[in-house]
């Protein structure tokens, strides 16, 4: 599966600057653009050619994957060790066969669909994301067996608080929630949309399909009963199914059918493994080098039987010089389809790895027959360089009138949307199911066009020259699509005036929740189905070794400091991970050697680890990329450090609203000095005569002690006010004895054409707290414009205020912070930090540059650039 299910990670890449984009298509082999190519192909022939050699794969896939007796014989073989029980075979058998039957008795039936996508953003172990993009849609389907799928959107909105316009079409992410051939499981991906018979080795593989046998294994679960208002009793039986090896293709889930029929009354399921991007696009390349050295001749075949005879002997030439410059070593050879990615790129962007951690479907019985889906939910993440994307969708259906006589006009045929590309530094992002979002960095809302044939260009550049067309002459129009490879043609009957959509009063308000909105509970009973037990079975793979950027890290004890990390996946939800580093400047070894459990959203890690641990993890970043980038960059470091070596096992809970971690630990800490680190440098030193400051000295000891973080977001809205907050819990017995605990929290809410935020955090220790356990205050992440470690004790507080003018694309901000730290029973007598500045932030605060003032004690003026501020 080329594309995969992730959205979010799509959005991420439309955050890459228009210059890079543009520098990346220029490398991009001869043979996908008309114009850029010089041939005689019009865009719309290009398409059709296309679409033929798309075909002619896919008949190349299935002749190299044998023939259907072979894949049966093979299927037939692994069941002998694939069931748990005669139980197990007869319920997958009986939900297979509905599967493919299918009820043809439905004739129609009317629904509402309501559906909403959230995508998060933000660095990498900097507290908790922020809204992305946002978009929510109520639409009326109407469907008849003779006629087909019509869709009346109501309602749509699309909101990206980082940007300062968003133009686009999200009403095509609706979901059909029944047609013949639909798939009864859900998954966010236009290729999972419609019954496959049998398996697809390169495509996620159904647990019910035919030759699923040879990758799953299958075990009965419980059983519950449903009792109709008639008193008719339908007996459900749990399938519990899991893949026999980690492969990101299968997937582990509890799978409720009814007993007698078969149908799919409800499930939750997820990937068997997480996804490592970069793996993925490899073996992809390797499979289709390999496919298209056996692809010329069926492409040939299939392009002569199915194109005009003048199209056919165009193409031909074409493809025949493509040859010649790949004979002649020339650039542009490459197959499209079969690009290797450069090492440089793939070595810079890590990781680069997504995670599905749980879907759940649920179905209802209308008129005592007809099983029809009532809901579907999603959460995923991806981890993409220093961003963390966290992806979730949810959609309810609900139905006015099944298997009724009403009518519905007939669709008409399909039409080819018009592309354009978005002007000036846009980025136009798929969303997969024909969705297109472009989010611009603007400085603010283009106005529409005063003249009516600009503003019927701006439409045609948008939604094609078909609705400017019917609109016309009507107050509507029609526009159709095709999905799932032409199988499903829908009508969609939209208004002319688009903006209607987003101001309808059917939509969800800004301020709703998702719990408002969907039965979350429900969803969230069926997830835990997906506990530690359900697991793929012991199969251990095979090592993988990697260095990457990720493994980079900059600070005044190390320098640079490089890692290697060997990585072995073992099966039943098991993973080994082993990561060792060096620094250059002081050559201390430091390693890692962890043994995690995982099922998605709950994940339990053991580790024996020698490291260096920063003593302000709270705010010095914990030893990642945005503390290295001011160290490297002009010799600043916001962090103290220790040396520590010991074990620990931590528990991370992945939550809908943030995330809970707490752990136990017993290690040996002591300094990690700096006499001996004579050879740091950065670029500022490389100009002039800068150094870093010294390094804390630490307290040597032994502890014992366990420690815990809560992230939570109380409040998210689009538009308006956000509230977060983290908690943080620490105590430890040994050489001292302590305990201590802090409060964050931060609120931001838009007024006025501005934008305020405010951060407020008290914290405080009891017993005799190590040096290395104090809290330290001032610097980038207290107060700014003061140095780092100002003032240190067992206590503080702080509050930090900022003011932004605009949108979340490029913000001007003014900022004020105050702040103190120092023992508690000196509280009020000390006088506390302040500092004031500006600065500018991109992406609702995920990248920032300030320039500060110290107002008390220090006086001086700092420039900061740094990740993940409050705007």
């Amino acid at each position: 599966m080329r594309r995969l299910f992730l959205s979010g990670l799509l959005l991420a890449v439309a955050l890459v600057p228009a210059n890079l984009r543009a520098q990346t298509a220029s490398t991009r082999p001869a043979g996908r653009d008309s114009a850029s190519r010089g041939d005689t192909l019009t865009d719309e022939q290009r398409r059709a050619v296309r679409e033929v050699v798309r075909d002619a794969r896919v008949i190349n896939r299935q002749r190299l994957g044998g023939d259907s007796a072979t894949r049966a014989r093979l299927a037939e073989e692994a069941a002998t060790s694939a069931f748990g029980s005669p139980d197990a075979r007869a319920v997958f058998d009986r939900a297979r066969e509905a599967r493919e039957r299918q009820d043809s008795a439905l004739r129609s039936y009317r629904a509402t669909t309501t559906q909403r996508m959230s995508v998060h953003l933000g660095a990498r172990g900097l507290g908790l994301e922020k809204l992305f993009f946002r978009g929510d849609n109520v639409a009326e389907i109407s469907w008849r067996r003779e006629v087909g799928v019509r869709v009346r959107p109501v309602g749509s909105r699309m909101t990206v608080p980082m940007a300062s316009e968003v133009a686009g079409d999200f009403v095509s992410a609706v979901s059909i929630p029944y047609f013949p051939g639909r798939e009864q499981l859900w998954f966010p991906s236009s290729e999972f949309g419609r019954v496959k018979t049998e398996v697809d080795e390169r495509d996620i593989i159904h647990p019910l399909a035919r030759g699923a046998e040879r990758f799953y294994r299958y075990d009965i679960g419980d059983s519950a009963d449903i009792t109709l208002p008639d008193g008719r009793v339908i007996k459900l039986r749990e399938l519990r199914i899991a893949a026999r090896k980690p492969d990101w293709r299968t997937f582990v889930g509890s799978f409720w059918f009814d007993r007698d029929g078969g149908q799919l009354v409800r499930a939750a399921y997820r990937l068997a493994t997480d996804i490592d991007i970069w793996g993925v696009a490899n073996e992809e390349i390797k499979k289709d080098l390999l496919e298209n050295a056996t692809l010329d001749p069926v492409r040939d075949s299939v392009l002569r039987a199915r194109l005009p005879r003048d199209l056919y002997v165009t193409d031909s030439l074409e493809r025949a010089r493509v040859r010649a410059r790949a004979s002649a070593g020339r650039r542009g050879a490459t197959d499209e389809d079969a690009e290797e990615v450069p090492a440089w790129v793939s070595a810079t962007m890590r990781p680069m790895r997504a995670k599905l951690d749980a879907i759940t479907v649920e179905y209802a019985l209308y008129k005592g027959k007809f099983w029809l889906p009532r809901a579907h939910s999603a959460t995923a993440s991806a981890d993409v360089m220093f961003m963390r994307i966290p992806f979730r969708i949810d959609e309810k259906f609900t139905y006015e009138d099944v298997d009724g006589d009403f009518a519905l006009a007939t669709l008409p045929p399909a039409r080819n949307r018009f592309e354009a590309a978005p002007a000036g530094d846009s980025a136009k992002v798929d969303l997969d199911n024909g969705v297109e979002v472009i989010i611009a960095p603007g400085g603010g809302r283009r106005r529409p066009p005063a003249d009516s044939a600009a503003r019927d260009s701006v439409e045609q550049r948008k939604y094609g020259r078909g609705k400017v067309t019917q609109c016309r002459a009507d107050s509507t129009w029609t526009r159709v699509e095709e999905r799932f490879d032409r199988t499903l043609r829908i009508a969609y009957d939209m208004p002319c005036d688009m903006d209607r959509l987003a101001k309808s009063p059917v939509l969800p308000a800004e301020t709703a929740s998702d719990e408002e909105l969907f039965d979350l509970r429900s969803a969230e009973q069926l997830a835990n189905a997906l506990s530690m037990g359900l697991q793929v079975p012991w199969a251990p793979q095979r090592p993988t070794v990697r260095l990457g950027s990720d493994l980079l890290r900059y600070n005044r004890v190390e320098g640079l400091s490089a890692g290697v990390e060997v990585k072995q996946v073992l099966g039943a939800g098991f993973t080994l991970r082993g990561v060792g580093r060096i620094g250059h400047a002081d050559r201390h070894a430091n390693g890692e050697l962890s043994l995690a459990r995982s099922n998605g959203a709950r994940t339990v890690t053991a580790s024996a680890y020698h490291r260096l641990n920063a003593m302000n993890p709270e705010w010095a970043g914990a030893l990642t990329l945005a503390p290295s980038l001011p160290a490297v960059l002009y010799g600043r470091d916001e962090g103290f450090y220790y040396r520590s070596y010991g074990i620990e096992v931590v528990e991370r809970r992945e939550q809908r609203r943030g995330s809970l971690e707490y752990g136990l630990f017993l290690e040996r800490q002591w300094t990690a000095g700096d006499s001996d680190v004579v050879n740091t440098f950065s670029l500022a030193r490389a100009f002039g005569d800068r150094r870093f400051r010294g390094n804390q000295l630490a307290e040597p000891g032994s502890f014992t002690g366990v420690r815990a973080t809560w992230a939570r977001s109380l409040i998210d809205r689009p538009q308006g006010l956000r509230l977060v907050s983290v908690t943080r819990a620490e105590a430890a017995t040994g050489t001292f004895e302590y305990a201590r605990g802090s409060f964050e929290t931060t609120v931001s809410r838009p007024f006025a054409g501005f934008t305020g935020a405010i951060t407020g955090a008290i914290g405080s220790a009891l017993g005799r707290v190590p040096i290395q356990r104090s809290y330290y205050v001032g610097g980038l992440r207290t107060v700014r414009g003061q140095l780092p470690g100002t003032q240190a004790g067992d206590a503080f507080w702080l509050g930090r205020a900022e003011l932004g003018r605009g949108l979340g694309a490029v913000r001007p901000v003014v900022f004020y912070d105050i702040g103190w730290a120092g023992s508690r029973r000196a509280f009020g007598q000390v006088q506390p930090q302040r500092g004031a500045g500006f600065g500018f932030g991109a992406l609702d605060g995920l990248l920032r540059l300030d320039i500060a003032r110290g107002l008390y004690p220090s006086r001086g003026w700092r420039t900061d650039f740094y990740l993940g501020a409050p705007l």
